[in-house]
């Protein structure tokens, strides 16, 4: 499934070295409390497609080989579904025939045993700083793990711990899985004043004669990256370098926080026009010759501004400060 597999599969290979040192002593029985000791699955069949679906992940899994030489125990891999946020990777696995003190390998341990679902689980640090791992020992040489990387340690836990009783249903021991809510698009249907505007009619072609080197006349186009989302480009004069392009984005079913580039990051300043609060972003997205700003209209709804400038970082945001008040007085509503 595109390439999003394959760095699940460098996750996986990551996560599946790294852990801590617990004491497992005694011979293949049950742990006391637990369960019997497991024998060999596949691990995608420890989440039942409804169970995928409703903790928002798509499925089939990716189901990865056991390779007792790299002691990776058999494990599963589910993407995140397109429409849901945070982005995450699912990884639960489950050895029947490998002893548990090698394969963590001496990590700290991060959280004390929680019961969860008939089970005990305990994470362990990782490598990876957005991983987030809990373990149940089943055996002496069986074991479970569910693991999940989303961006943020903290938010990791969260979906680790929602992901854990789903997975504990079909391991010896575990619990009836609880009822969970199914997930549901993190995008919002589109809607508000933006929803039939023309983002063209932002600047009249008198006002475009006040942004130096930026052609009168407008390009209106939709995007292909950004749902529901449409814009107009007015196209720069000055050739390659110097000034960009000047674009008015309208987003109606786009939060003002999730314009891409802008997405997590804090604006570096507001820009106040006539009571309208834009955000400034020098630099959005990484690129140092861009510059966007972006305005709240609802709160599933914004409006964004972005041009730049080519070899003058002084000049980044000239241009989109002098539009916003032009922009501002021409909005919908």
């Amino acid at each position: 499934m595109r390439n999003k597999w394959q760095v699940a599969a460098a996750l996986a290979a990551v996560t599946v070295v790294t852990g801590c040192t617990v004491t497992v002593g005694g011979s293949a029985s049950p742990v006391p409390g637990q369960g019997p000791v497991v024998t060999a699955v596949d691990a995608c069949t420890l989440l039942d497609q409804a169970q995928v679906d409703a903790l928002g992940y798509e499925t089939p899994g990716r189901s990865v080989k056991e390779n007792k030489d790299r002691l990776q125990p058999p494990m599963c891999l589910w993407n995140s579904k397109e429409d849901v946020d945070p982005s995450a990777i699912l990884n639960v696995g489950v050895a029947s025939d490998l002893d548990f003190n090698e394969y963590i390998s001496g990590a700290v341990k991060k959280s004390e045993p929680q019961r969860i679902s008939g089970l005990t689980w305990t994470q362990y640090a990782s490598i990876l700083p957005d991983d987030c791992t809990f373990y149940a020992l089943l055996g002496a040489k069986s074991f479970a793990y569910v693991g999940v990387s989303a961006g943020k340690l903290d938010r990791s836990c969260e979906l680790a711990k929602l992901a854990i009783p789903q997975v504990a249903a079909h391991l010896p021991g575990g619990q009836d899985a609880p009822p969970i809510t199914p997930s549901t698009s993190a995008k919002p249907e589109p809607g508000g004043p933006l929803l039939s505007a023309d983002p063209c009619a932002t600047l009249k072609p008198d006002q475009v004669s006040q942004l130096k080197n930026i052609s009168p006349d407008g390009k209106k186009d939709t995007s292909s990256t950004v749902p529901n989302a449409s814009f107009c480009l007015w196209d720069d004069t000055d050739g390659d370098g110097g000034q960009k392009a000047f674009e008015v984005w309208f987003g109606p079913s786009t939060p003002v926080g999730e314009w891409p580039g802008a997405k997590g990051v804090p604006p570096t300043e507001t820009v106040d026009v006539g009571g309208k609060k834009w955000g400034l972003f020098p630099n959005m997205g990484g690129l140092r010759v861009t510059c966007g700003a972006t305005l709240s209209i609802t709160d599933t709804s914004s409006v964004q501004v972005v041009s730049g400038f080519i070899g003058d970082d002084t000049k980044t945001c000239d241009t989109v400060k002098q539009g916003l008040p032009l922009v501002t007085a021409n909005l919908p509503g």
